[in-house]
């Protein structure tokens, strides 16, 4: 039982991380090869979705953390063209991450998925990190 939990997780861990770095690459994304490394992959997440990864240090905060959370999911959701309704999936237990873990494989394996956003916070280049902190 626990060889398949642990197969689980690190097929779960593998799929999620492929997706995020395709995802990256079609925003443009500066360092996405940090989706592969667990703590580093949300700074370019956070680039994706315009905001300094500075940002990151607001889920250090007890209630706040799952706030900031849900808005950068949907500001993600959106910045692919997709509605920030398919989080009301998240309330179905199990089924719910299920759903949301295929539309993320969707959105990365699709052609007609594209970043709508523009140009994300660091396009290309070296990748510096922003100082600036920012709520919205």
């Amino acid at each position: 039982m626990v060889a398949v939990f642990v197969f689980y997780m690190i097929a779960s861990y593998l799929i999620h991380s492929a997706t995020c770095f395709v995802l990256y690459g079609k925003a443009g994304t500066a360092l996405r090869w940090f989706a592969w490394i667990p703590v580093l992959g949300a700074i370019p997440y956070m680039w994706t979705i315009r905001k300094s990864a500075w940002n990151l240090l607001f889920l250090l905060i007890p209630i706040a953390n799952v706030v900031f959370a849900i808005i950068w999911y949907v500001k993600f959701l959106n910045a692919f063209g997709k509605s920030g309704h398919w989080l009301w999936f998240m309330l179905l237990p199990y089924v719910g991450e299920i759903i949301l873990f295929i539309l993320w494989i969707y959105m990365a394996a699709s052609d007609q998925v594209k970043y709508v956003l523009g140009e994300p916070r660091h396009k290309g280049g070296k990748g510096n990190i922003s100082i600036s902190i920012t709520i919205n």
